[in-house]
């Protein structure tokens, strides 16, 4: 029998694709609006492995509370311990427990699940049956004619030699990284995204990471296999992800730029793989079951749905870069916009009226969807420059993973990308971060580039740290989509970037404790980083002395005789703080005491929450950024040549 006889002439909707995004679009139609005809046309009649089994944790709230799958997703799946980093030597013969990490120590309060694709997809296929969805396998699309405005659009589909046509109101292409629809337009593109490539394979009877090392090594993290595990090297990593079943994913994710010739092919992957003691550990005795590479990863396109009604999702619309497990998050959010205009255009009566909310409100979800990317990629570009240096790096991860929760997490959580008056409304917030980053990434850039010219750039690699961001994302994770913090979330998302500028700048000066003074918390502020992006050792004097007068100043609150506290590079390296007395009042054992005095106020250290407010002036830093900044080039090193810095790419606007 024909599996196209399984299909009607019409539907509401039609999905081609039946891979992870069309099969949960499906699931969330259906769960949101039970009367909704949908048919899912895959041309596979069976599942197998994939790239893409990472998520993080706005997926997790998209599966569990968008699609509900709480408990098949715990029973069938593996729960996902974190983004997890190690860090090698240039030479790449440290073992696993010599190497510095930055991780979880335990399983982090939002879920996220590392995904087996293939009985992932092919338990879709059985829930969407029988929530009554039609999902039509081994049939493929061949044509189809898109309409304008309100009429039925066709999809010509065949089945070996026979053939049939349904049409539906609704269209949308799940179909991969062949897209179905660039038949009828073209929409990706590869320009501003990363040029990296991928090569991965699924092998058996991997070690376990959990039972290697001492048992000092394993008390410090519980459940490391349960992590998308990060090996990374100069403008690349290697992945190690756990599926049920038994399988380990293994890859690679590279910057062209820094290859001869990358290894996609199975052979040059495996002797890539071999070159590192710590991986080859983990490997020792495994099997490999599969392999596939591609040569370009990212593309992108300016929009994904469109008031003719039909749109994209998943591979079909674009993708970025799968260093912070982000696949997941761009489906869930175009899902979301899909599923919210579908039902509302599905349910109005008033044709006419249902196609001006189109033409007025799909313009917004194109931009949402847009600037969504643009953000992701922002911190993605400020990993790769570094992503080998424990001492850069791993303040880094803290800061993007504490970014994220505040700010992209919570607004998904809290809706927000759906509303599109608020989102309107916030768009100077986002021409601000943006510009936060960017600086950022030129001073990552600039400090790499010293580090490594003084030979300074690995020194922590070896050292066997461990360093997790849980401290930054305390004071929020339990409150995350809670409405109206929007103020205070500002406050907290401006202190973490000055605690990322001052540990770079800790770093790249070799200051010790700079970031976590309290002092230099209070003389050091937004503003004063906004005048000096790219702070330098030509800068110290300036620096030296505003960390003086501040510490003067605090000193001078606690004693009567008014002195002068004088701060050096020496006092980061041994607590020494020269007293000037200023007029001779003090007696030798008094000064002394103002010395102690002084050197107990220098110790103190404050954790980023405690800084000053500085929200006015980063709201009027925000506004004075042109709407321009979300169309940026990313890669700032596309745009760097020399000591270039401060005159390249975007002009920021500073107060």
């Amino acid at each position: 029998m024909s599996n196209l006889n399984q299909l009607k002439s019409a539907y509401d909707v039609v999905i081609i694709g039946g891979g992870w995004a069309g099969l949960t679009l499906a699931r969330q139609l259906k769960r949101n609006s039970p009367d909704c005809s949908i048919v899912v046309i895959e041309a596979n009649n069976e599942y197998k492995a994939k790239v893409g089994e990472a998520t993080v944790e706005m997926t997790g709230h998209y599966f569990i509370k968008q699609l509900g799958l709480v408990n098949y997703l715990y029973r069938n799946h593996l729960p996902k311990n974190g983004l997890r980093f190690f860090y090698d030597n240039p030479d790449h013969t440290l073992l696993l427990s010599d190497m510095s990490e930055h991780g979880t120590s335990s399983i982090p309060p939002h879920p996220a699940f590392q995904l087996d694709r293939a009985r992932l997809e092919s338990d879709l296929v059985d829930m969407n049956r029988d929530n009554g969805i039609s999902v039509v396998q081994g049939v493929k699309a061949k044509n189809l004619n898109i309409v304008p405005e309100d009429e039925y659009h066709t999809v010509g589909v065949s089945e070996g030699d026979s053939s049939a046509t349904v049409s539906a109101r609704w269209l949308v292409d799940c179909s991969g990284r062949n897209r179905f629809s660039k038949k009828h337009k073209k929409l990706t593109q590869n320009e501003n995204v990363p040029r990296h490539f991928s090569a991965w394979a699924r092998f058996k009877n991997v070690r376990d990471i959990d039972s290697m090392g001492d048992e000092n090594w394993r008390k410090r993290a519980f459940g490391r296999f349960l992590s998308t595990n990060h090996f990374s090297g100069d403008g690349y990593w290697v992945w190690f992800i756990p599926l049920s079943g038994g399988y380990t994913s293994v890859g690679i994710v590279g910057e062209n730029s820094k290859f001869d010739k990358p290894p996609t092919k199975q052979q040059a992957f495996l002797k890539f793989l071999a070159e590192y003691s710590a991986i080859s550990e983990l490997l020792e005795g495994a099997d490999l079951v599969d392999f596939e590479a591609w040569g370009q990863l990212a593309y992108r396109a300016d929009e994904f749905i469109f008031p003719d009604r039909w749109a994209t999702s998943g591979f079909s619309s674009m993708f970025l870069d799968p260093l912070f497990s982000g696949g997941g998050d761009m489906i869930a959010l175009f899902n979301d916009h899909i599923c919210q205009h579908i039902i509302q255009d599905l349910g109005e009566n008033d044709r006419e009226g249902a196609q001006k909310r189109l033409d007025t409100e799909l313009p917004i979800a194109n931009k949402v969807v847009r600037e969504f990317y643009q953000g992701l990629y922002a911190h993605v570009a400020n990993v790769y420059p570094v992503i080998d240096s424990a001492e850069l790096c791993s303040p880094l991860l803290a800061y993007n993973t504490a970014a994220y929760f505040l700010e992209i997490v919570w607004d998904y959580m809290s809706d927000n990308y759906l509303n599109q008056e608020y989102w309107l409304r916030k768009s100077y917030l986002r021409r601000g971060y943006m510009a936060l980053e960017l600086i950022l990434q030129r001073l990552l850039i600039e400090t790499a580039k010293e580090l490594k010219e003084q030979d300074r750039y690995y020194r922590r690699n070896c050292e066997g740290f461990f360093e997790s961001g849980a401290d930054h994302y305390k004071y929020f994770v339990y409150l995350m989509g809670t409405p109206g913090k929007d103020g205070w979330r500002i406050d907290l998302r401006v202190k973490l970037w000055v605690e990322m500028f001052l540990k770079v700048i800790q770093i790249r000066l070799d200051l010790p404790k700079l970031a976590n003074r309290t002092v230099v918390q209070q003389a050091i502020t937004l503003p004063d980083l906004l005048q000096k992006p790219n702070l330098n050792r030509s800068d110290s004097t300036w620096l030296f002395e505003k960390i003086s007068s501040k510490l003067t100043e605090m000193l001078n609150d606690e004693i009567e005789i008014p002195v002068a506290a004088v701060v050096s590079q020496t006092s980061f390296h041994t607590d020494a703080i020269e007293i000037i007395d200023l007029s001779d009042g003090y007696s030798i054992k008094e000064l002394e005491a103002v010395t102690r005095k002084a050197q107990s106020l220098w110790m103190q250290t404050q954790e980023y929450i405690a800084m000053p407010s500085m929200v006015p002036v980063f709201l009027a830093f925000a506004r004075g950024q042109p709407d321009s900044i979300m169309d940026s080039v990313i890669d700032q090193r596309k745009n760097l040549s020399g000591t270039q810095l401060e005159s390249a790419s975007v002009d920021l606007e500073v107060v």
